[in-house]
């Protein structure tokens, strides 16, 4: 049985780039590394997946640079505690919480990053 996937629109983009930008301060808050080119693709398929989309692999590559560059700025940026209490509730879901702080800053961040101002649709 085949699903139908389409093809991302502009605020795909800012809930993909928020949701990989959230996978990597993740990893990065997990193992105190940043995460693999593996974790990358399999990270951004399972959005992808969940949401019946489809990006070739060169969009999926673009953002997940995007994302790496955001997370790592996002990292050095935001205190200790907050990042703790913020990741362990990111991790916890399936889904991003996007009434979280944190997933709110995040999907700020990747919205203004893509240009996308008219996107408001949160999940």
């Amino acid at each position: 049985m085949s699903q139908v996937r389409y093809p991302l629109g502009p605020d795909d983009r800012v809930h993909l780039l928020c949701w990989l930008t959230c996978g990597f301060l993740g990893a990065y808050y997990l193992d105190g590394a940043w995460p693999d080119v593996p974790f990358q693709v399999r990270t951004a398929h399972r959005w992808l997946d969940k949401h019946h989309r489809a990006a070739d692999w060169i969009e999926t590559a673009r953002l997940s640079v995007l994302a790496q560059a955001l997370a790592a700025r996002l990292a050095a940026s935001l205190e200790k505690e907050a990042r703790k209490s913020g990741i362990e509730r990111v991790l916890e879901g399936e889904e991003l919480d996007y009434e979280s702080a944190l997933v709110q800053r995040v999907y700020d961040e990747c919205r203004l990053k893509l240009g996308a101002r008219g996107s408001e649709n949160r999940p």
